[in-house]
């Protein structure tokens, strides 16, 4: 029996048939996230610049994501994963939120499983050094590397 298309969230294969692929093929095409029929993945974005967060969320809705958030405030982002975790497929992060670092953000985005990436213009020699590892978007970016970012992060080729 032919596989129809899969929906997913982040962390799952996502693909479609191709001709002639039965269940048990293993070559199912991966297909870009918010493409997928009846995948949007939930960004959360904690950004505090209201230009760039608008920017952002207007990118994201374009590509077919929903945004949660905007958080402009670390302690609101940081009350949204505690309360919301499950809600939350992706997370961007600006790394200098009104002055304070966001990597206690980013550790408990970690300790809940919820993979994300950094968005910010800090080079990573800025970064704390366990996050130097961690993928920065940057702050100039178009459509198709913020797409590749968070299939990276969710483990999905886009």
């Amino acid at each position: 029996m032919a596989r129809t298309a899969e929906s997913s969230v982040c962390g799952q294969r996502i693909g479609r048939t191709r001709a002639g692929e039965t269940q048990d093929d293993d070559t199912a095409r991966e297909t870009p996230l918010a493409a997928t029929s009846g995948a949007r993945l939930r960004v959360m974005v904690l950004e505090d610049e209201p230009l760039a967060a608008m920017a952002l969320e207007d990118m994201l809705a374009d590509l077919g994501f929903i945004t949660l958030g905007p958080f402009m405030e670390l302690d609101d982002a940081t009350d949204f994963v505690r309360d919301h975790a499950a809600e939350i497929d992706v997370a961007i992060l600006d790394v200098n939120i009104h002055g304070d670092l966001s990597f206690d953000l980013a550790a408990l985005l970690q300790q809940r499983n919820i993979p994300f990436f950094f968005c910010s213009a800090y080079s990573k020699d800025a970064f704390d050094p366990r996050w130097r590892r961690w993928p920065n978007l940057g702050k100039q970016y178009t459509e198709a590397r913020l797409t590749a970012m968070i299939g990276e992060a969710c483990g999905v080729k886009v």
